[in-house]
């Protein structure tokens, strides 16, 4: 049997076990990797989600106008209500913005009565804005507004009738009180003003005076103000009498009775 030598004999050592830092590496890095491509991917999402929220974006909202003015000065133009301003802000911040936050202010305590072109921009236009959103721009950039002195007048009451009396009865006189009533506004509206209409009150089918409280004071323009919104209205209804009918609003209690006695002494005499 021949001699081998002893180098050539391979000496097989026994397997050491790993370290706990090559235990670490391995359960990171080898095991379980379908767990952890999908908690990858979800922690991807969520980053790519919490980004997009918090970008900022711009919107375009119509915002309600809203001025400051001397209290001498009235605004006599047909200014406009709205206008439109650009926002900037993240998603959330900009779809929960509510009608309050929605109303822009100018300021023009310190101008004079004339004709104006207010420039509108992040310093002269104030709104309540939540923090982080900014205002950009205005559409349009500028607005003409005429300030004129403000004036108070009273202005006598105009009572609008509808309808018409039972058969053989007629409107006698009506008559509102107060017979004026107080308004402010643009001098140039005001001095045009003669009469203050009411809204309509219905006669039809009356056979007896009657009246009716509140009735509103109906100007249509919204310019002028009502310091008193509403009158009471007196409508004094009786027999249709010969001639014509009575047109004075200011008859008093006695007219009608006076009105039919002379009637039925026209009727008599015949």
């Amino acid at each position: 049997m021949p001699y081998q030598d002893i180098e050539d004999i391979a000496i097989v050592e026994p397997l050491r076990p790993p370290s706990s830092g090559k235990r670490l590496l391995r359960k990171i890095f080898v095991e379980d990797w379908g767990l952890k491509i999908l908690a990858f991917t979800i922690t991807l999402l969520l980053w790519l989600a919490v980004t997009d929220v918090n970008k900022p974006r711009t919107m375009r909202r119509a915002v309600q106008l809203n001025f400051l003015r001397p209290n001498n000065l009235s605004i006599s133009n047909d200014a406009p209500h709205t206008v439109d301003v650009l926002l900037t802000g993240t998603r959330e911040q900009l779809i929960g913005l509510t009608v309050l936050d929605l109303v822009a202010t100018v300021d023009l305590s310190d101008d004079r009565a004339g004709e104006r072109i207010v420039r509108l921009s992040a310093d002269r236009v104030h709104m309540d804005l939540p923090q982080g959103v900014k205002i950009e721009s205005f559409q349009p950039t500028a607005i003409p507004v005429r300030l004129e002195q403000q004036v108070t007048s009273q202005i006598p009451v105009e009572i609008k009738l509808q309808g018409h009396p039972a058969e053989g009865y007629e409107v006698y006189a009506m008559r509102a009180e107060p017979g004026a009533v107080k308004v402010q506004g643009p001098a140039s509206l005001v001095e045009v003003l003669k009469k203050a209409p009411t809204e309509t009150v219905s006669v039809e089918g009356r056979k007896e005076s009657f009246s009716v409280s509140g009735v509103a004071i109906d100007i249509p323009d919204q310019k002028v103000n009502l310091v008193e919104t509403s009158v009471d209205v007196v409508v004094e209804i009786g027999p249709r009498r010969e001639g014509p009918p009575l047109k004075s609003s200011t008859t008093s209690e006695a007219g009608p009775m006076i009105a039919t006695v002379t009637a039925l002494l026209s009727f008599k005499l015949r």
